[in-house]
Order: C-alpha cells, then sequence, then structure tokens
C-alpha cells in the first residue's frame, strides 16, 4: 500500500472464517481509520456456508503449520477474552487425543475368544488401556490406547458457524460492509500487472456491479479455482454429522484409529464433544466429486454419513443410544504438492494489489485470526511483524511474471 493516509478501499472475496478474521483485524490495526478506509467483504451465498460452517472447530498451540498456530492460539483466547467467546460461540479449553479404538467399525463384527471381545483380524485380545477418570462416555475396554495429543493449557474448541458468524458481526460494527454477491471476475490494468476491481452478481436481485479496489484479497477457500485460476488449491469433499448423544459428554476430542485401519481412501473419524450437550463428527472424504459453483450447492452422501455414525457408535453407549441432527458435507481447500506442516497460501500474489489467503486445509478455524493479523500488517505496513510467514509467501509457487 502507499501512505496509510491514502483512502483505500479493500476489496475481500469469501465470506468463510478466513475473509472475515481479516476483515475483523484489518480495522484493529492501530493504522485503520473509518473516515479514510474502507473494508468490504463479498460472499456468494451465506456466510461459513462452507467449510468454516462444518468444521470440527479444533484450535491449539500444536497445529499447523507452527510458523502461525501459536500466535492463532493466543489470539482465540484473547478474542474470547474480549467478546465473551465462551458464550457467543462456545470457546472452551480441551483434551485431545489420538485413540486405538476397537469396536464393530468398518462393518466387521467382534467375536469371542477366551471370554474376550477382540475384532477377527486382530492376532489377540487387545489390553485395556487406563483412560483419562473423565473420559467416562467411551466403552470400556473399547480403547487399547491413549496417547495425549494436547492439554487444556495448549488445546481448545469453537464452534466454528458461530465463531465465523461472530467475528463477521464484530467487524461489520467496526465498518466493514459485507455484501452477498458473487465475484465473476477480477478486472486487471491492460497489461495485467494490477488487480483494479472486481465485478461481481448480487445473490438476490443478479444484478451485475463493478467494484474498484486499492486492494483485493482472495479468501475463497476451495473456490479460488473460479477467481484466480493460477492458484493451486484442489478441493476435498467431506462429511460430518452432529448427534445429540444420550448422556452429557466430557470434554475430550478424539482421533480414533479404527482396527483394522480403515481402507487407504477412508480417513478415520474425528470426534469432538461440545459445550453445547452435541457431539460432532467427521469422517469420509472424496476427491472425485466436482465442486459446486457456491456452497450452497454442496452435495450430502448419506451413506458416507451413515458410516461415520456407525463407526463411532461402536464406541460410545452415549452415541449409539443419541440421535443424529445433521448430516452434512463440506470441501477443504488443498495446496497442491505442498506439506501440511508448510500451510497454506497467505501474502503478495506479484500482482500488484491483488492478495491471496487459501487453502488452509484442515486448519482454517484455528488459523483464522493469525492470518487475519498477518494480512493486516502486510497491507498497512507492507511487511509482518507478528510471525514468520515466508514459507507462506503465494509468489514461492505462482507463476506469475
Amino acid at each position: 500500500m502507499d501512505s496509510v493516509s491514502d483512502s483505500r478501499h479493500v476489496v475481500i472475496i469469501g465470506g468463510g472464517i478466513i475473509g472475515c478474521c481479516i476483515a475483523y483485524y484489518i480495522t484493529r490495526h492501530p493504522s485503520y481509520d473509518p473516515d479514510i478506509h474502507t473494508v468490504t467483504l463479498l460472499e456468494a451465498s451465506q456466510l461459513a456456508g462452507g467449510s468454516s460452517g462444518k468444521a470440527g472447530g479444533l484450535v491449539a498451540t500444536w497445529a499447523d503449520p507452527q510458523c502461525i498456530a501459536p500466535l492463532s492460539h493466543r489470539l482465540h483466547t484473547e478474542l474470547s477474552e474480549e467478546h465473551d467467546g465462551g458464550r457467543r460461540w462456545g470457546y472452551r479449553r480441551v483434551n485431545c487425543a489420538d485413540v486405538d479404538a476397537m469396536g464393530d467399525a468398518v462393518g466387521h463384527v467382534n467375536t469371542e475368544r477366551d471370554g474376550s471381545q477382540f475384532h477377527p483380524h486382530a492376532t489377540s485380545a487387545p489390553k485395556l488401556t487406563d483412560l483419562p477418570p473423565g473420559l467416562d462416555w467411551i466403552l470400556p475396554g473399547s480403547i487399547t490406547s491413549y496417547t495425549e495429543l494436547g492439554t487444556p493449557e495448549n488445546t481448545g474448541q469453537v464452534h466454528p458457524y458461530l465463531f465465523t458468524t461472530s467475528i463477521a458481526s464484530l467487524a461489520e460494527q467496526r465498518g466493514v460492509k459485507i455484501i452477498l454477491g458473487s465475484v465473476k471476475k477480477i478486472n486487471y490494468s491492460q497489461d495485467g500487472r494490477k488487480a483494479e476491481s472486481v465485478t461481481y452478481m448480487l445473490k438476490h436481485t443478479s444484478e451485475m456491479h463493478k467494484l474498484s479496489a486499492t486492494d483485493i484479497v482472495i479468501a475463497t477457500g476451495p473456490w479460488t479455482k473460479y477467481v484466480y485460476p493460477a492458484a493451486p488449491i484442489k478441493e476435498s469433499r467431506n462429511h460430518s454429522i452432529v448427534v445429540r448423544p444420550a448422556k452429557p459428554t466430557s470434554a475430550y476430542v478424539l482421533f480414533p484409529e479404527l482396527q483394522p485401519k480403515v481402507p487407504q481412501k477412508r480417513i478415520p473419524p474425528e470426534i469432538y464433544s461440545r459445550p453445547d450437550g452435541t457431539i460432532y463428527s467427521c469422517g469420509p472424504s472424496d476427491e472425485d466429486v466436482p465442486l459446486p459453483e457456491t456452497s450452497d450447492l454442496v452435495q450430502v452422501n448419506q451413506e458416507a454419513c451413515d458410516t461415520i455414525y456407525n463407526d463411532i457408535r461402536s464406541i460410545s453407549d452415549e452415541i449409539r443410544d443419541g440421535e443424529v441432527l445433521i448430516k452434512q458435507a463440506c470441501y477443504r481447500p488443498i495446496v497442491q504438492g505442498r506439506n501440511r506442516d508448510i500451510g497454506p497460501l497467505v501474502g503478495p500474489t506479484g500482482i500488484q494489489s491483488l492478495w491471496l489467503a487459501a487453502g488452509h486445509d484442515s486448519w482454517g478455524i484455528q488459523n483464522g485470526p493469525a492470518t487475519g493479523m498477518v494480512m493486516s500488517e502486510m497491507l498497512f505496513e507492507g511487511k509482518v511483524r507478528s510471525a514468520d510467514v515466508t514459507s507462506l509467501d503465494p509468489r514461492r509457487v505462482l507463476n506469475v511474471p
């Protein structure tokens, strides 16, 4: 950006957690002045309509990538303290663990041997593992190993939909304008070296509009390829369910490895106990289902959701005797050719005035606040002070002249 005293209009494309956090932290930057700076957030269908509203909501210092995860975890804590996050978006500290689970998972049936339940493909009966006393909603003997990943000191959770929409509301209160409109194209200068405006269609009227901008930030997750095809971001559809358990469950997040291991194209389910009295669990993914034009057109495979429920109810009476409230699907944005520990693409694209903040994979909710903060520093200062994000620079993978 030029001098911060100049009039600026920042357009953020995408109403998921990344776009909402960028909008919010721009308004929190010391150089932001609502009298001379304007921020517009464009969302095609609805705020948090994609994975930002349907994820698990885990936040942790040990998340990927490590260059921003600890910062983002701290910002989650600060946001909750400042805005009553426990009440507004279900923020709380939790325990988290990898577990080996033995149950009626993935279609197999347990049989009796020497008076013990064991899996027909196991070489011997599972050894009982001492579980934390608070984890009392898992069937005794169904967990054969418990490996701690996080404690309440370094791990927490939020309700993704409530968190995203709350951050959007806070940004709007600070002057951000939110428009429901689908971006049809980014308009460049004649030589293609500068982004100058976006053309979008209003959701409810189908009217076409052109919006000039001094800075355009692409935060569209898996939909990035529709507005900026140069970005190497692909999508993977994931399914999840929300269950009302028969009894309240304690604050644990579990990553079960079902035995024997699920088929290669099946990822094991994740189980999140939430403070609203529900259980969230996600599971199967598929990369061969095309990405629809907008998040409200995502199709749900009922069989995939049933598989998740069958997997997790086999290790918990509370879940087995509960009620499935929601079956849903969303798409994760994955940066092609990059390891998960390297992270998303956050920063300048090499085209003047065009910025990218996408490809957060499974850690979008977790890393939304840090992404918002570093983007605000880039926009107002031209450099990042709060973290070393060199590895996230989009220009490392973009073929931009």
